[in-house]
């Protein structure tokens, strides 16, 4: 069962399931196999002569190969949604998808779509941020790079051990593709892109950037704390909730976040001081103002989360410390039988056996999610001793916190100091659990995800 994790219009996040079902769409409405259609009304018009997203015997002769870490060669890779990252191309065919989008359409005095249609490519129409006048996002498989300086659009990808990635700039009519088939890749985010973004751009004078007049009071309702709404997969949400908080202040005018300024553009899009163009605006829906971004969403949470979060957090640490300090000291002191009538060892372990289960159950996810790697994200969504780990660990977690905060209650015969360490450190590690059990992270199943 799939299930919206926000309402329709209200944001976007990248999702390679989207190009899939436009591709079922293409399939139904032409009576061919996508594979088919794109290459005779996309490819080939687009002078990619041998581009294609099937491997053809004779791609399969010429293509490259790629390589792990290792130096080893890395198995090509039929992914399940060939429509959002299976195009098997070249450089130069490649290049020909910039020259499109800087010729509008047309290329080499061919239009193969219109202006308009180009522009729609380019412009994000659905989520809140369209609604109040912000266009400057992740679109039609199109997005803005999020660089200093002149503006680049284009897109990347990878899979295993190749990457790939083409940007392109209007106002100096430049555009470039960058590949690498090994060692760390190439995306819009490498010095590498960097570089050959300001060498295109040479020489080019800065874009005046857009100014609006804004009242002090406009501004200053953005200021506060925000949390990020829209992780990429659903399995990111705890570490998104947990590790994404930003601050925004305002002032002389601007709002400043993350180390920059930012300027209006008008009443709801904002400029970073050194980018030609909007590239974030803040909303309000429903009584909440959302600050949307490029290619996610936040939204502003009060302050005492904020302080109840870092709470927790250190209630948690300050468990840690102390439980694997005394470990050893505990141990033997058990062995030589002194924590008899004080409380004995299991009440002295169970904040140390919560924070084990916590850490597995969260550290398992994030390691296989991180890799990338066909088999190590099989290992998530099959049913399987690394998923089962995982669902073992979400269970003990909760239930080794409660049992903890139990027994510093109940073992009157504890000193205080242990009474303390163990109700303190079980409840930061029950409030972790409780949140935890909300996002449905109790028993949780990584093969449903």
């Amino acid at each position: 069962e799939f299930v919206s994790r926000w309402k329709p219009g209200a944001f976007t996040v990248y999702n390679n399931a989207g190009p899939a079902v436009a591709a079922l769409i293409v399939e139904k409405a032409s009576g061919r196999t996508f594979d088919a259609y794109a290459r005779d009304a996309v490819l080939r018009p687009l002078g990619m002569a041998t581009a294609d997203f099937d491997l053809t015997q004779d791609l399969a002769r010429r293509i490259a190969k790629s390589y792990g870490p290792d130096g080893s060669v890395t198995p090509y890779q039929y992914i399940v949604l060939k429509p959002a990252g299976s195009l098997n191309v070249s450089a130069r065919e490649l290049a020909q998808l910039a020259r499109f989008f800087i010729g509008r359409g047309s290329i080499d005095g061919r239009e193969v779509l219109t202006p308009q249609s180009v522009a729609r490519i380019e412009s994000s129409q659905s989520d809140l941020g369209a609604k109040y006048g912000f266009h400057n996002a992740y679109a039609l498989g199109n997005a803005p790079f999020p660089d200093s300086g002149p503006a680049f659009r284009g897109h990347n990808g990878s899979i295993d051990s190749f990457t790939a990635v083409m940007g392109y700039n209007l106002r100096s009519r430049s555009g470039y593709v960058l590949m690498a088939n090994g060692g760390d890749g190439v995306d819009f985010a490498t010095p590498l892109s960097h570089m050959v973004q300001a060498f295109l751009t040479r020489g080019l004078p800065r874009a005046p950037p857009p100014v609006a007049r804004t009242a002090p009071a406009d501004i200053a309702r953005y200021a506060g704390f925000y949390r990020n709404i829209t992780p990429s997969n659903a399995l990111l949400r705890p570490y998104t909730d947990v590790l994404g908080f930003a601050r925004v202040t305002a002032g002389d005018g601007k709002l400043v976040t993350g180390g920059y300024d930012w300027y209006p553009v008008d009443a709801h899009s904002f400029r970073r001081a050194d980018r030609e163009e909007a590239s974030s605006a803040f909303v309000e829906d429903r009584g909440r103002i959302y600050r949307i971004g490029a290619f996610s969403a936040q939204e502003q949470v009060p302050f005492w989360l904020v302080l109840a979060c870092g709470a927790v957090a250190a209630l948690i640490a300050l468990g840690a410390v102390v439980g694997v300090a005394m470990l050893v000291p505990w141990i033997v002191g058990r062995l030589r039988g002194r924590l008899a009538g004080r409380g004995g060892l299991f009440l002295r372990l169970l904040p140390l056996l919560s924070l084990t289960a916590m850490a597995v159950t969260f550290t398992l996810p994030i390691l296989a999610y991180a890799d990338s790697g066909a088999t190590a994200v099989r290992q998530l969504a099959q049913v399987g001793w690394y998923s089962l780990a995982v669902m073992a660990a979400s269970i003990l977690f909760p239930l080794f916190a409660l049992a903890g905060l139990v027994l510093s209650i109940r073992r009157s015969d504890a000193p205080a100091f242990i009474r303390v360490y163990a109700g303190l450190a079980s409840l930061g590690l029950s409030a972790a659990a409780l949140y935890a059990a909300s996002i449905g992270w109790f028993a949780v199943r990584t093969w449903t995800m």
